[in-house]
Parts: structure tokens; sequence; C-alpha cells
């Protein structure tokens, strides 16, 4: 059963990878992939986990714990993340970090800039999860099914 669900991810993996550079059609809601270094062995989030996560959240995964990392608070892809999978505004967010500091709680994930930056950290540290356009992924990462679905698929929880 394992080597079944090790192929099914597999081909997942490559029908993603070969989605990715498909441009949108007018209207269309931008997708934001979920990603992680290509050799980490987390395939799949819920929505639950990636938003108790980057709300400050231990979450584990095969026994290691997940690093989030956040874009800068001034990049689209921040503030619609907030949006969509906080669902707080960048002010609110502001209040809620703020809010946990005070009460002695971690703090907000770090924020990396550039996208190419960004990337590369996610890519090279264990642990790590980031979040960017599905247009900007690299090969040197891997994208994460959200609710055991990629960016491609409708429902799609990640989109804005």
């Amino acid at each position: 059963m394992k080597t079944r669900t090790f192929v099914g991810m597999v081909v997942v993996a490559a029908v993603v990878t070969s989605t990715l550079g498909q441009s949108l059609k007018a209207g269309e809601r931008v997708p934001l992939a979920v990603i992680v270094a290509k050799t980490s062995g987390l395939n799949e989030l819920s929505s639950a986990q990636l938003t108790r996560m980057y709300m400050g959240e231990l979450v584990d995964s095969g026994g290691n714990r997940l690093i989030p990392l956040n874009r800068a608070t001034a990049t689209e892809e921040r503030q619609q993340f907030d949006r969509v999978v906080l669902g707080k505004s960048p002010d609110e967010m502001a209040r809620y970090w703020i809010d946990r500091k005070i009460r002695g709680q971690s703090g907000a994930p770090k924020a990396v800039e550039p996208v190419d930056v960004y990337e590369r950290v996610v890519a090279k540290l264990d642990g790590a999860i980031g979040y960017v356009r599905v247009n900007d992924v690299r090969g040197d990462v891997k994208v994460v099914l959200i609710d055991g679905k990629a960016p491609t698929d409708p429902g799609y929880p990640v989109r804005f």
C-alpha cells in the first residue's frame, strides 16, 4: 500500500509540475502553490494545518517540525494569503502578532524576499514551507497538495 501511495504522489507531482506553466484564463483566480524542498517527505497538508501553522501553532510532519516562511507584508501574495488562508486583513494580522508577543507567545513566521531567495531558502532549510504564485515555482521545490488538491485542480483552496 505504501508503494501505491508513493507512486500516486509521484504521478500527482508530475501532473502538477507539467501544468504549472500553463497560463491562466481571463478572470481566473491566481493559485498560490504551497512549496517545500524537493527532498521533503511532506506531500499533503489540510487547510486547517496550513492555517494553524501560519497562525503560530506548531505543526509536525513525519516527526519533523515545519517552519513556515512568509513573503514580505507589502507583497500581494502575502496580503492575499493572509486574507484567503488566515481570514485576516494586513491590519488584523499585525494586531494578532502584537497580541501574541504581549502574551509571550511565538512570533510571526519570518519574511523572506525577493521570491527567488525565498524559494532557495525553502529548498535548502530542512522543514521549511512557503507559498508562491504557481507560475513562480522553481525546480528545486515541490508543490504540496492542500486538502488533496493541486493548484491546478478545481476547488483548490489557496487562490486569490
